[in-house]
């Protein structure tokens, strides 16, 4: 991942974050279904990265395309979210 790769995907987190803290605030009886949703997504990106890291591994990838393939699907999802296309 490059530098600026970095920095994106840094600044997509933070304004997915900001959207969905304006969400709850603005509606606390939705937050408790809204959080738990937002927890499995995380569990699910992360057992996708880990499964997808062990599969670079295993053919024998370097270090750098490991950690691309670990952090794919959470940026797939970051970038989901925000358009608007994750959990509303």
């Amino acid at each position: 991942m490059t530098v600026y790769g970095t920095w994106r995907f840094f600044a997509e987190a933070q304004t997915v974050m900001l959207r969905r803290s304006f969400a709850l605030w603005a509606e606390p009886h939705n937050a408790g279904p809204a959080l738990a949703r937002m927890v499995v997504e995380k569990q699910h990106a992360f057992a996708q990265g880990a499964l997808a890291a062990g599969f670079a591994i295993a053919r024998g990838a370097e270090p750098a395309a490991v950690a691309a393939a670990a952090l794919r699907p959470a940026r797939q999802r970051v970038r989901r979210n925000l358009k608007g296309e994750g959990l509303a």
